[in-house]
C-alpha cells in the first residue's frame, strides 16, 4: 500500500489531520510490534539469588564468591540452602510462551535441589557437585506474574542465579554483564590493605578525595585519589593482637588551613603512645602529644578520634575517646594538640559505647560531646547522663543518629542501644521521647523512607547471634521499621541474614535522600533491592560534583559507586566545612 501526502499544502482540513494522526499511530504500533517480536524472540528473565531473600528461612545463609572459593558469583551473592524449607519469588514475564530454564549452582556431593516454575518441577537436580551452569528444561510462562520456587532441597547446595529465556543456548558469559541494577556505575576501584576503617579527605590540595587506610593493628597508609600510596606507617607488633578488635583511630583534617589536610592518628614510638598530627603527603610528624591512656600495658577497646567545634571559630579541634576498660577518657585538643580538657569515667569496657560524637544540640554554634549515655558541654561539664537507666556495659550505645523527632525544632538523639533496644531522647535533657525493642539494636538510621507512612521513620538493624559450634554464622541482622511515634511497623527480611551490615544514606541521584543497607537500596516499601556486590561502608560527595556516592568496603577492595541517573550541580559539598566534618570525616561503622 502506498500513501501519498502533500506536505506542501499550507492549510490542512481538520479531517486531513485526523487521517495523518491515524496513519502515524498505525505506523508507530507496527514498528513497535516488529521491534518487540525481535526482542522477545530471545527474551531473558534473570532471577538472582537475592530475589529469594524476602522470607529467607532460618538456616539459609548469604554467601560470596570469596567464601565459596569461586572466581565470581552473580552479583557476588549466593544463598546456601541449609534449610529444607522451600523459598519462592515471583517473576514478571513480558509475554506468554515456552522458556528454557538455566540454573547456576554448586554442591558438596550430598546436596541438591530442584526448581519449580508455576506447577511444573524440573526433572533434574541442581547443586550437587562442582559449580555448574545447567539447563533445567522448558517451562510455559503466562504473561505477567509467575511463581519460581526452590524445592526438593537436600541441604548444603548454593545457587547464585537462575534464568528463564527464549534462547536455547544462553551462556554464563551472556549473563555476566547483566549483574547489578541498571542505575549503578562503578566510578573508582582501589586495592588497599585489608581494613575496617578508611578515612577520607584531601591531603595534596588538588580538590580530589584522598584517603587513609587504617589496619586493625593501627598501621596507617595514605593514598591519593588515583590510588597511589603516598606513605605508610607500620605499627610495632608489640600489643598488636590487643589492638585488632575495633576500628583504629584516625582522621583527615586541614588543621593549618593551607589547603592540604593533615593526618591525626595513633603512633607507638620507642615504647610510648602518641597522638600525632602528620603531614598528609609525607607522614612527617608536625605535632604530637602523649596518648591519653595509662602507661602500657593496657587494653585497647574503643580508641576513636573525631573533629569537633568547641568555639565560635571553624571546626578545628580533636575529640579523643580512649576506653581501656575500667578507665574511659574523653579528651579535647586544639589544632596544635594542646589539651583543652579531659573527662574520666571509671566504668567497664564499652559502657560508653564505641565512638565519640561532637554535635551541636542546642544550636549555639558550639559542639556538645556525646559518648554513650553521657552528654558533656564544650567545657567538659556534665549536662546529663543515663547511667541509672543503662548501668550495664553490655547495654551500651552502638550507634547514634540525630533528627528532630518531636517537631520542636531541635535535634533529638536516635540511639541503637544494644539489648536495651531503641531510644529516642531529647538532645539537651536526655528525656526519653519514646523507646522500643529490636533484638540487639546495632545500627540505626532515621529519615523519610517509606511512601505509605507520613513523617520520619526509624529503621534499626536488629542483630542476632549464632552458635558457631553448630556452624552458624556468629552475626546476623534484620531490619525493624518504626514510625515517628515509635510504633512498630514491620521487619525485613522475614528472618535475619548473616553479616554485620551498616546503613548509609544520601543524595544518590543528586537530589533525593536514599537509604542503603548491606548490599541493598531500600525501596519506599521498606524492602531491599540488591544494588552492590559488597556491603556499603560510607556515602558522601566523593567525586565533588554534588551527588553523593556509595562507598563499599570488602577485603582488599574499596569501591566508589554512582548513579547513572544522577543530576550533578558540579558544586562540591565537601567545601562546606560542617558537611565535611559531620558527614565525611566523623564517620564510624559503630
Amino acid at each position: 500500500m502506498k500513501i501519498k501526502i502533500n506536505l506542501k499544502r499550507k492549510n490542512f482540513h481538520p479531517s486531513d489531520l485526523k487521517v495523518l494522526k491515524k496513519i502515524f499511530l498505525s505506523a508507530a504500533i507496527f514498528l513497535f510490534n516488529i521491534f518487540h517480536s525481535q526482542q522477545s524472540g530471545n527474551a531473558t528473565i534473570i532471577i538472582p539469588a537475592s530475589d529469594f531473600l524476602d522470607e529467607i528461612p532460618k538456616g539459609n545463609y548469604v554467601t560470596t564468591a570469596a567464601e565459596q572459593k569461586q572466581d565470581w558469583l552473580f552479583n557476588n551473592t549466593g544463598i546456601i540452602l541449609n534449610s529444607a524449607t522451600n523459598i519462592m519469588t515471583k517473576i514478571n514475564a513480558p509475554e506468554a510462551g515456552d522458556y528454557h530454564l538455566f540454573v547456576r549452582s554448586i554442591g558438596n556431593g550430598k546436596s541438591s535441589f530442584k526448581v519449580a516454575v508455576n506447577d511444573k518441577v524440573t526433572d533434574v537436580f541442581f547443586g550437587k557437585n562442582n559449580l555448574a551452569w545447567e539447563n533445567g528444561g522448558v517451562f510455559k510462562l503466562k504473561k505477567g506474574l509467575n511463581d519460581v520456587k526452590i524445592t526438593r532441597i537436600t541441604k548444603g547446595a548454593v545457587f547464585d542465579v537462575l534464568a528463564l529465556t527464549k534462547s536455547t543456548s544462553l551462556t554464563e558469559k551472556e549473563i555476566y554483564p547483566k549483574q547489578l541494577t541498571d542505575d549503578v556505575k562503578l566510578l573508582k576501584e582501589y586495592q588497599i590493605p585489608e581494613s575496617n576503617a578508611v578515612k577520607f579527605g584531601d591531603v595534596d590540595g588538588d580538590g580530589k578525595t584522598d584517603f587513609l587506610v587504617l589496619e586493625r593493628d593501627f598501621s596507617a597508609h595514605v593514598f591519593n585519589n588515583e590510588g597511589k600510596e603516598l606513605w605508610q606507617w607500620k605499627a610495632p607488633e608489640e600489643y598488636a593482637k590487643q589492638r585488632s578488635e575495633f576500628e583504629a583511630p584516625g582522621v583527615i583534617w586541614d588543621f593549618d588551613h593551607d589547603g592540604k589536610s593533615e593526618i591525626a592518628h595513633w603512633r607507638l614510638i620507642d615504647g610510648k603512645e602518641w597522638l600525632v598530627i602528620a603531614d598528609g603527603e609525607t607522614g612527617q610528624i608536625k605535632n604530637k602529644t602523649e596518648w591519653p591512656t595509662q602507661p602500657l600495658p593496657h587494653d585497647y577497646n574503643n580508641f576513636r578520634l573525631a573533629i569537633g567545634k568547641f568555639s565560635k571559630s571553624d571546626p578545628n579541634d580533636i575529640a579523643v575517646f580512649t576506653d581501656m576498660g575500667n578507665t574511659i577518657n574523653v579528651n579535647i585538643y586544639d589544632s596544635h594538640l594542646k589539651q583543652i580538657w579531659q573527662h574520666t569515667e571509671k566504668r567497664k569496657k564499652d559502657n560508653l559505647g564505641h565512638y565519640i560524637y561532637p554535635i551541636d544540640l542546642n544550636k549555639d554554634g558550639i559542639d556538645e560531646v556525646l559518648v554513650g549515655s553521657l552528654l558533656l558541654d564544650s567545657k567538659g561539664k556534665i549536662i546529663w547522663n543515663k547511667f541509672d537507666l543503662i548501668p550495664d556495659n553490655h547495654d551500651h550505645a552502638d550507634s547514634y543518629k540525630f533528627a528532630d523527632m518531636n517537631g520542636d525544632g531541635n535535634l533529638d538523639i536516635v540511639t541503637a542501644n544494644s539489648e536495651a533496644g531503641v531510644y529516642i531522647s531529647d538532645g539537651m535533657t536526655g528525656k526519653i521521647i519514646w523507646q522500643n525493642v529490636a533484638e540487639h539494636s546495632q545500627q540505626i538510621q532515621v529519615g523519610h523512607f517509606l511512601k505509605k507512612d507520613p513523617g520520619l521513620q526509624v529503621v534499626v538493624g536488629g542483630r542476632t547471634y549464632g552458635n558457631r559450634q553448630l556452624g552458624e554464622p556468629y552475626l546476623s541482622s534484620q531490619l525493624y521499621w518504626f514510625n515517628q511515634s515509635g510504633d512498630f511497623l514491620f521487619k525485613w527480611p522475614g528472618n535475619p541474614i548473616n553479616g554485620n551490615p551498616d546503613f548509609v544514606k544520601g543524595a544518590w541521584n543528586g537530589k533525593d535522600e536514599q537509604l542503603f543497607w548491606y548490599k541493598f537500596k531500600m525501596e519506599n516499601d521498606g524492602k531491599g533491592k540488591l544494588f552492590f556486590p559488597d556491603p556499603v561502608f560510607h556515602m558522601f560527595d566523593f567525586m565533588g560534583k554534588g551527588a553523593e556516592e556509595v562507598i563499599t568496603l570488602s577485603g582488599n577492595s574499596l569501591r566508589i559507586w554512582g548513579s547513572k541517573k544522577a543530576v550533578y550541580s558540579n558544586k562540591d559539598r565537601k567545601k562546606d566545612l560542617m558537611y565535611l566534618k559531620n558527614t565525611v570525616v566523623n564517620h564510624t561503622h559503630y
